[in-house]
């Protein structure tokens, strides 16, 4: 089983750019098999929207005031490492133009040396829609055409344009390519029906969250139906789940090591935790945990 961590890089007290660098060498020592990068491009005092995944997240969430740019952060994790695969958990498609995402998933793959995994999702808060003059409505449909485009970016032949319903473009030169061909591996987050559609459509990896074990091998059940039926196989798919710590001494770590435990039989391939150590002591937390959780057994 491998073990993934899920990290927060907003700027401030203390987790500066010295911070991200040092994180990401210390973490990739530590045997972390990837690191998992959040993104939400601005907050809010307050939200309408409700929060899907759990109070422990939504907590956070309405308590903080941002984050780097995942892609900027990735491209200077990628620079002080060389063996931890880097990923978004997730990207929300549908906010940004699609053509500028696949230049960013793509320079990032190529920096990296090929270790980027593009987790994506549609996004729950319809403030940082309207935010971002993007409507919340049919994020889905215009988040499934996105990566539809983004595909065709990608793609060795000449792009010859794209035609749809919320991008089109003439042809046109789209580089650098991702190192990783046909394309980074597509990671759709989420646990709904939705998701499952997704996956069959354009995924070759899972990123759920926020489930007990029992609902996590409903969903795979679920997942391998789906596929099977669209003559795809389970196999193709990169199964993970993403936890949040319930806390922050040494029993909580205990506790999710024993949730990796009992997920290892279900067939998931990774489970990214949320432990989030606290910038003073980090470097002996870190170590601690990955001793209990046993990152690198």
């Amino acid at each position: 089983m491998r073990i993934g961590i899920s990290e927060l890089f907003t700027g401030e007290d203390g987790r500066d750019g010295a911070f991200v660098r040092e994180t990401a060498v210390l973490l990739e020592e530590l045997g972390f098999h990837a690191i998992w990068y959040p993104e939400h491009v601005v907050f809010f005092p307050s939200y309408d929207s409700s929060y899907p995944y759990g109070t422990l997240g939504g907590n956070e969430v309405r308590a903080l005031r941002g984050v780097y740019d995942p892609f900027v952060g990735l491209a200077a994790i990628a620079a002080v490492t060389s063996t931890i695969r880097l990923g978004t958990y997730v990207c929300v498609v549908a906010q940004r133009n699609p053509i500028m995402l696949a230049r960013h998933v793509a320079a990032v793959d190529v920096l990296s040396g090929g270790r980027f995994d593009f987790g994506i999702g549609v996004g729950w808060s319809e403030e940082e829609y309207t935010a971002l003059g993007v409507p919340f409505a049919r994020r889905g449909a215009r988040t499934d055409e996105y990566l539809a485009a983004m595909k065709v970016l990608w793609s060795d032949e000449e792009v010859t344009g794209f035609d749809g319903e919320f991008v089109e473009f003439a042809p046109l030169l789209a580089f650098p390519k991702p190192v990783q061909r046909p394309h980074p591996p597509i990671v759709v987050g989420g646990n709904s029906a939705a998701t499952v559609r997704r996956i069959v459509e354009h995924g070759q990896g899972w990123a759920g969250y926020n489930l007990e074990v029992d609902e996590i091998g409903r969903f795979i059940e679920q997942l391998d139906t789906a596929l099977t039926a669209a003559g795809r196989s389970i196999d193709e798919i990169e199964l993970r789940v993403g936890r949040r710590a319930k806390g922050t001494e040494e029993r909580d770590w205990e506790d999710d090591a024993r949730y990796i435990e009992q997920c290892e039989p279900l067939g998931l391939h990774e489970v990214v935790v949320s432990p989030r150590f606290s910038v003073e002591g980090y470097e002996a937390k870190a170590r601690r945990y990955a001793e209990i959780v046993g990152v690198g057994a």
